[in-house]
C-alpha cells in the first residue's frame, strides 16, 4: 500500500507540473476584486506553501481588492527571470538565489520574509548513515538544477572542502526527486527540508540532513520578492499583497488542521488523495511554521527581515557564490510593507511549542 501511495503522490506532482496553474475554488469572502495579480511558488504545491492557498481561499487578498492566480514553480533559480520580466508580479524564492540573480542585473527586491531559518541541504535515508559532507564523496547526489540547493552547491563545496569531482551529480525534475529517494534509486539528494522530509515521513521513513547552514552558509531562506519598479510605482499593491499573505501565514500558524483541509480543497491535484498525501501536506505545514518561529517575527511582525541576517546572506553570496556587482544590502530588501500582522504572546508560545519538533535539526 505504501508503494501505491508513493506512486500516487508522484503522479499528482507530475500532474501539477504539467498543468502549471491550479484549480482555485471561489474565495470565502464574496467581494469583487479589482486588480489581477500573478504569484509563482518556487516549487510544487506542497504543504510548505499552504499559506498562499489559505490566503486565497479565506479572501485575505480579495478583501484588499486583489484577484490572485497561483502557479507552481520549478526551483528558486527559475523564479528570478519571470518576475524580472513581468510575467509574475510576485515570486517566492530563496533570498541567496535572489541576490545572486540581482548581482547579474535582475531587478528584484525582497518585500517579506517567510522562512528566516534556512532548510537547504543534502538529505538521505537514515539507513545510509550519510551524516557529514565527506560522506558524500563517492556517492551519486540528485538535484533539480533550478532549486536553491543546486544553486548553492558551489558554496557548500567551498565551505566544506569536499572534493566535488568525487561526487556524481544527476539532475531531474521536482517530481522525480520525490520518487528516487523514496524508492532508493539514489542515496542522497539536494532539497529543502520542508519539501523532502514530509514526503518521506508520510511513508514511515526517517532521514538524515546535512544542512548548508551548519557549515557556515548562513542565510535567510524563502522570501516574497517583486520588481523594484513595482514597489516604486505600485506601493499600495505591494502593501495589500504582503499584508494579505501575512494574514494567511498567521492563519496557518494558528489553524493547522483547517489549513490542511483548505489546501486539499484548493489544489485539485490533491483532491480525493490518500491519507499519505494528506500527511505530506500536514507535515509540510508543520515544517514551514517551525521555520518561522524566530524572535524577529514575534517582535516586529510576520514577514520582518532581520537586517543583520540579510547582510549575512549577502556576505554568503559574495564569499561562496562569487557574486559580482551585488547591489548594496539596503537596495535588496524592504520591511516597509510588514509589521501589521502579529501573534499574541499566548498564540506565539503555543505555536512555537507545537512546531519545535519539526525543525531541520530534528531530522
Amino acid at each position: 500500500m505504501a508503494r501505491m501511495n508513493r506512486r500516487a503522490f508522484v503522479k499528482i506532482a507530475g500532474a501539477a507540473g504539467a498543468s502549471g496553474a491550479f484549480g482555485i475554488s471561489a474565495p470565502f469572502v464574496a467581494r469583487a476584486a479589482t486588480t489581477d495579480v500573478k504569484l509563482t511558488l518556487p516549487w510544487l504545491p506542497l504543504g510548505t506553501f499552504s499559506y498562499a492557498f489559505v490566503t486565497k481561499k479565506m479572501g485575505f487578498w480579495e478583501k484588499r481588492g486583489l484577484n490572485v492566480t497561483i502557479d507552481r514553480g520549478f526551483g528558486s533559480g527559475k523564479v528570478c527571470v519571470p518576475v524580472d520580466q513581468g510575467q509574475y508580479d510576485f515570486g517566492i524564492l530563496d533570498l541567496a538565489v535572489m541576490m545572486n540573480c540581482a548581482s547579474r542585473g535582475l531587478d528584484l527586491v525582497a518585500v517579506a520574509g517567510i522562512w528566516p531559518i534556512s532548510p537547504v541541504g543534502i538529505f538521505s535515508l537514515k539507513e545510509y548513515n550519510i551524516t557529514k559532507p565527506k560522506d558524500l564523496e563517492g556517492q551519486t547526489v540528485a538535484f533539480d538544477v533550478g532549486s536553491g540547493d543546486f544553486q548553492l552547491w558551489p558554496a557548500f563545496v567551498k565551505a566544506t572542502g569536499i572534493d566535488d569531482s568525487k561526487v556524481k551529480k544527476v539532475t531531474m525534475d521536482a517530481a522525480a526527486l520525490i520518487k528516487v529517494l523514496a524508492e532508493k534509486q539514489v542515496k542522497a539528494e539536494g532539497n529543502f527540508f520542508g519539501s523532502i522530509a514530509p514526503s518521506l515521513w508520510a511513508q514511515g521513513m526517517q532521514i538524515n540532513g546535512i544542512l548548508y547552514g551548519d557549515y557556515g552558509i548562513k542565510m535567510l531562506s524563502n522570501v516574497l520578492a517583486c520588481k523594484r519598479s513595482t514597489i516604486e510605482k505600485k506601493p499600495e499593491l505591494c502593501k495589500n499583497f504582503v499584508e494579505g499573505m501575512m494574514e494567511g501565514l498567521k492563519y496557518v500558524y494558528l489553524n493547522p488542521e483547517k489549513s490542511v483541509d483548505i489546501h486539499l480543497d484548493m489544489v485539485k491535484e490533491f483532491k480525493g488523495g490518500s491519507i499519505t498525501n494528506k500527511k505530506v501536506i500536514e507535515y509540510g505545514q508543520d515544517v514551514s511554521t517551525a521555520l518561522g518561529m524566530v524572535p524577529a517575527f514575534k517582535e516586529h511582525g510576520l514577514g520582518y527581515m532581520e537586517p543583520s541576517l540579510v547582510q549575512q546572506t549577502a556576505d554568503t553570496v559574495v564569499k561562496y557564490m562569487g557574486a559580482k556587482s551585488l547591489p548594496t544590502t539596503d537596495a535588496l530588501f524592504t520591511n516597509k510593507f510588514v509589521g501589521t500582522v502579529k501573534l499574541t504572546d499566548a498564540e506565539w508560545q503555543a505555536t512555537a511549542k507545537r512546531s519545535e519538533k519539526f525543525l531541520p535539526k530534528h531530522a
